[in-house]
């Protein structure tokens, strides 16, 4: 009973200097890089040198360290090699991190390449279907997509490619390091303890030679720090000008496909002229058929005595009638598509053959005002003729809705309703957009965890019957899966179109997997998902309980199955009974068989 989970491909986060600080030494540099790295630091710096000196001038520490303050020029010395070093750590985080940065912009521009590769390849195909084989782009790809493909990203180290370069570089790698922090703090404080302990004589205070060293020192890191810097700008340049370079070429393969779109929209604007007007004259001339088939039976109920008003008899055929008699239905074909968008209905091709749709009352009522509005603006506007029937009596329907009698309120929703028969004629469909109709709960007002069981209970109610014969028929699938994917079209609760649409039709089927093994956990399963729909949206139980029939059923009826050679065979053998019986008990329901 597990529930399919898709794959998301998640870009990789970007790079930071914060991915190089790893481990305690790391971490330690990071910590000493923001204190000492601030102007914080900067006025600490100064109020202790200043109050120093100020009290060696004229204060207690006149004896210890009086002008020009021995000890307080050894300090700085100290300080000065140490946040050197610090500098050199922090340029090694930070040529590491551009070297990062710089191969993962290489990859994301390979991924956007082959991006834009593939979507030229599925506008060359678009060109030759819309053009009869003759691609309608004459521009070749940019030459930096070829080079880009063996030039590798720039790197720091390919800098440092004389022998000073390489000695910076390894200065760098060798200095720039927590450890060469250790080593020269420690080598001061032993220094120091050792002298003030007599174990050296060499340098007493106030270490004269010991801050010759530092100042020595100081001097040569001052200059490694300036050769690396000199490294890293050579590097950011050569980076530089390849993210130019990748810009350039992204921008010019989007200017090559704006031009093969925008020829392309030229012939598709030719060819839906085209298209809609054939569309609009067929489907005016069924509009015409059905007008004159509901007057036909008008006037049998008239001829019976049972006039109905509001309805004038078209009976000549459509291909006998004069054009200013054809206009009106070719208007109405127009308009018909903007109505149904109008009530969240659009109006989309078919790509098989249609699945069943129905209005809800609702809709039906509105779709029926509206028709009966547009007349009326057709009339005042004048762009109809005077609604005079064989009989020589006016439309009496043209009236505000809210006049209208009953009966012919109900000749408008009965022509609203058969609105997807007459489209399914001429090759299109009524879809619900659920983005408009928002008449109920969805996906959003359910946990991750909800929502993936009440879709395991769908699944469950179709494969428990399949199984009911012993093997899980192919037909039997097929047919779960075409309810799951009309009822996604066309239920008129947004609640059960989200849930199917949503689904990914995973049976979790094992292979081997008995009615009697999957029996417990699926009907189980079911109970669960009801109990959910009850807590959560309890106006939507009763639909979603017959949901759950309806799906069990129409995988029961999928293939006839008994008989001899198809004779005698029934469509819901015994043990699909029953197992359609077991969901139905399940959702709640009682058995109706």
């Amino acid at each position: 009973m597990g529930s399919a989970s898709h794959a998301v491909d998640l870009p990789r986060p970007p790079v930071t200097i914060a991915d190089e600080q790893v481990g305690v030494n790391g971490a330690i540099a990071a910590a000493l890089t923001r204190w000492v790295g601030s102007m914080t630091a900067l006025y600490v710096v100064l109020a202790i040198v200043g109050g120093y000196m100020a009290l060696a001038a004229w204060g207690p520490l006149h004896r210890a360290d009086p002008y020009p303050f021995p000890f307080l020029l050894f300090l700085d010395n100290v300080v000065q090699l140490v946040l050197c070093l610090v500098i050199l750590v922090g340029q090694r985080v930070l040529g590491a991190a551009a070297d990062r940065r710089a191969v993962q912009t290489y990859e994301n521009a390979e991924a956007i390449f082959a991006q834009v590769a593939d979507l030229q390849a599925h506008l060359d195909r678009q060109d030759r279907a819309l053009s009869r084989g003759i691609s309608l782009l004459e521009s070749s790809p940019h030459p930096w997509i070829e080079r880009h493909r063996v030039q590798p990203p720039p790197q720091a180290a390919d800098q440092a490619v004389s022998v000073n370069g390489r000695i910076a570089a390894w200065l760098t790698q060798r200095l720039g390091s927590m450890q060469a922090f250790y080593l020269a703090a420690g080598t001061q404080v032993i220094w120091i303890v050792s002298a003030e302990a007599g174990i050296q004589r060499f340098d007493p205070y106030p270490f004269a030679f010991m801050t010759f060293l530092s100042t020595l020192a100081q001097l040569i890191f001052m200059l490694v720090i300036m050769v690396g810097q000199d490294v890293l700008g050579r590097a950011a340049d050569r980076r530089s000008e390849q993210t130019f370079l990748d810009a350039e070429a992204i921008l010019h393969e989007c200017r090559r496909m704006k031009a093969r779109l925008t020829a392309q929209d030229r012939i598709i604007d030719s060819l839906t002229g085209y298209t809609t007007a054939q569309v609009t004259e067929h489907l005016a001339q069924v509009i015409h058929e059905n007008y004159a088939h509901a007057a036909r039976q008008a006037r049998m109920q008239a001829t019976a005595g049972s006039p109905a008003p509001g309805f004038t008899p078209r009976l000549v055929p459509w291909d006998e009638l004069p054009e200013e008699r054809k206009e009106p239905s070719r208007v109405q074909a127009r308009q018909v598509g903007e109505m149904l968008a109008a009530i969240g209905c659009p109006l989309v091709p078919a790509s098989g053959p249609a699945p069943a749709f129905a209005f809800t009352g609702h809709e039906v009522q509105q779709l029926a005002r509206l028709e009966h509005e547009r007349r009326i603006a057709e009339q005042e506007a004048g762009e109809r003729e005077n609604r005079t029937g064989q009989d020589g009596r006016a439309d009496p329907g043209l009236v505000p809705w809210e006049q209208l009698p009953d009966q012919v309120r109900t000749r408008y929703a009965e022509a609203v309703r058969r609105i997807p028969a007459m489209l399914a004629r001429v090759g299109f469909q009524v879809v619900r957009d659920a983005r408009s109709a928002r008449d109920g709960p969805g996906e959003a007002d359910f946990t991750t965890g909800d929502w993936d069981n009440l879709q395991q209970a769908m699944m469950a109610s179709g494969v428990l019957v399949a199984l009911a014969e012993g093997a899980v028929d192919a037909e039997e699938i097929f047919a779960l899966i075409k309810k799951l994917r009309e009822a996604s079209i066309t239920h008129p609760r947004r609640f059960i179109r989200e849930l199917t649409a949503a689904s990914a039709f995973s049976t979790g089927l094992a292979a081997g997997t008995r009615y009697a093994d999957y029996e417990g956990p699926a009907l189980e399963v079911i109970r669960s998902a009801t109990a959910i729909v009850a807590r959560q949206a309890p106006a939507e139980l009763p639909g979603f309980r017959a949901f759950l029939a309806e799906i069990a059923a129409a995988v029961a009826d999928a293939n006839h199955e008994g008989g001899f050679f198809g004779l005698g065979a029934r469509r819901r053998h015994g043990t699909e009974a029953a197992a359609v019986a077991a969901v139905t008990r399940a959702a709640g329901l009682e058995d109706t068989e």
